[in-house]
């Protein structure tokens, strides 16, 4: 792309088109290096920490059904404002790791990867091409050769959020209450369900992977490892063989509808939550409309890419091709200051992108730009 023919706005052409529900798909699966945790962190009330304190480890044998989701709702200490943007706690990681990240190429200081970015950006681009409703909108920049993402939320989706009705946000608690039932601080203990559930208790996970060429370098927030013994995270060797596994929470009892939304949507969002970070198991909680879990159902990631109307192989794919338009654009671009918002837009099937300027756009501090000078 010549930097000559780059506007101030324009359109980033991904084709939208390449696949629809149902129909097939012929093309293969790109090829992907499988995501390797190369470190962890934790977040506790929004305040970054250079540990693994918030380790959850799967309980075994899983508590007796029934299990009340609502048990102390009462008392859950709900997740604060936050104070920065999720894209900072992966950077205050590189921050802490530099030595790890940091190469010189030439006459210049780089990371060494084409992408920084949250799990959660990646999950929604690629299934945004079977979305009609939800819109997705990303910051950008471009610093020493590598590209930076950050969601932000549009002025819908706020609104949305601050008039989340009660019942929504005991939805939302009951899965952190199911993974309080199904976790311990410490292997072999049992859970305690005693407790005031902390929703703003995190451990984060860092990936690198490979699509195509495209170096990614992402933070995921994980649920809980599997293992009998207590994990010695300083040791690389331990991190490259963690087994992480999926919690979710789901209707015992589905209606039609709700059948048809797993298989047409929710199913291709827990495969690609779980396929970026190499889950291979899922462990939903099915629950009555009153919160009350019946059924503990085991789900592997590769079955859930089968026979489904969605394919695995489209919506990487349409990740990829993302990717190497907006490198291409940011390349053209070539401002390590320039603020790229990136709007998808599912109903009309297409991607606008608008150049921003000023300081209060900036999506990396002046302290982090700082560790690439000389």
């Amino acid at each position: 792309m010549d930097a000559r023919k780059v506007c101030d706005n324009g359109v980033i052409r991904i084709p939208w088109w390449q696949h629809k529900h149902g129909r097939h798909f012929q093309h293969p699966f790109p090829k992907m290096s499988p995501p390797e945790c190369i470190g962890l962190f934790s977040i506790t009330d929004r305040e970054y920490q250079e540990d693994a304190r918030n380790v959850a480890y799967l309980c075994d044998p899983f508590p007796k059904l029934p299990i009340d989701l609502n048990q102390g709702i009462e008392n859950v200490i709900r997740k604060k404002p936050a104070t920065m943007s999720d894209l900072e706690y992966l950077l205050k990681y590189i921050k802490s790791h530099q030595k790890e990240f940091l190469v010189m190429k030439g006459d210049t200081i780089q990371l060494n990867t084409d992408f920084v970015a949250l799990r959660g950006v990646l999950r929604l681009i690629m299934c945004l091409q079977y979305e009609r409703r939800q819109d997705l909108r990303i910051m950008v920049t471009r610093a020493n050769g590598t590209i930076y993402l950050n969601k932000e939320e549009t002025e819908e989706q706020l609104a949305e959020q601050a008039a989340m009705s009660n019942r929504h946000l005991a939805m939302c608690s009951w899965g952190f209450k199911f993974e309080q039932y199904l976790t311990t601080a410490k292997p072999c203990a049992d859970p305690d369900t005693n407790v005031p559930v902390n929703e703003g208790v995190e451990l984060c996970a860092m990936f690198r992977s490979n699509i195509n060429g495209i170096r990614l370098l992402y933070g995921a927030e994980m649920d809980c490892i599997v293992s009998s013994q207590p994990v010695n995270f300083q040791d690389p060797n331990n991190l490259k063989h963690l087994e992480f596994v999926e919690l979710k929470t789901g209707a015992y009892d589905m209606n039609r509808h709700q059948e048809q939304t797993f298989k047409l949507f929710k199913s291709a969002n827990w495969w690609s939550q779980s396929f970026l970070v190499g889950i291979k198991t899922i462990y939903a909680g099915l629950r009555d409309t009153k919160g009350v879990v019946k059924e503990i159902r085991r789900y592997d990631t590769r079955d859930l890419a089968r026979n489904t109307p969605w394919s695995p192989s489209a919506m990487l794919m349409f990740l990829e091709q993302f990717l190497r338009q907006l490198k291409s654009l940011m390349e053209a671009i070539d401002d390590p200051f320039a603020v790229v918002q990136v709007d998808f837009k599912s109903q009309e099937q297409c991607v606008y992108y608008k150049v921003l300027g000023g300081k209060d756009n900036q999506i990396l501090p002046d302290w982090y730009r700082e560790l690439f000078i000389k």
